[in-house]
């Protein structure tokens, strides 16, 4: 039965996300599933090799949640800290459908691009969902020097990294952190601008 739950939420994602007209709507995030911080911390790796199995839809909303989603509605502030809270760093989803943008605010993924451009992160250890993490450095406005402006985004980006890690090790799920990416390639198929620098990228997927 578990087995037919799990095809049925693959399959019912893959819909989803083939939609490419419209926002893909995610789960309520489950605040109550995974180990202890400590057992996810002892239990924290690395992935390199995954199964094709594409996310389900409960995984890919949990995770984008405990990434950089809202903990606090009142205030709007996120599970994962950013300099002077202001929050300058985007989540974006590559899987062989497409591209999307997590928006915290409505608990949802926004179609970016269509395809597969997963090739854009190389093609060792490819998995069937790519989360790229991009700073906007000019959120921070006219604070500091540009290379302290850059430092703290860097620095922004690197608590969602470890967010997506403690989660995926507490639940199971295989990932592994990238710096590596085409980076010209990326900031033309999501139309960043200057001050929107891809700085991380996850591999993400069930252990093979």
């Amino acid at each position: 039965m578990k087995k037919i739950m799990f095809v049925a939420a693959t399959l019912l994602l893959t819909t989803f996300l083939n939609a490419q007209n419209g926002v893909v709507k995610l789960k309520n995030p489950d605040t109550t599933r995974g180990t202890s911080v400590m057992k996810a911390l002892a239990d924290r790796k690395s992935t390199g090799e995954y199964s094709d199995k594409q996310l389900s839809l409960g995984d890919l909303s949990d995770l984008l949640w405990a990434a950089n989603g809202i903990n606090r509605p009142e205030n709007g502030k996120r599970t994962a800290a950013s300099a002077m809270n202001r929050q300058d760093v985007s989540v974006y989803t590559f899987t062989p459908e497409g591209v999307h943008l997590y928006n915290a605010e409505g608990h949802e993924l926004i179609p970016v691009a269509k395809g597969d451009h997963r090739k854009l992160f190389g093609e060792r250890g490819m998995s069937p969902l790519i989360i790229l993490l991009v700073t906007d450095i000019t959120k921070f406005g006219e604070v500091g020097t540009a290379e302290i402006r850059k430092e703290w985004g860097a620095i922004d980006v690197g608590l969602v990294s470890q967010n997506i890690a403690l989660f995926c090790s507490a639940t199971g799920i295989g990932t592994k952190p990238r710096a590596s990416m085409d980076r010209d390639g990326i900031k033309k198929i999501l139309g960043l601008s200057e001050g929107q620098l891809p700085i991380l990228n996850h591999s993400v997927g069930y252990p093979k």
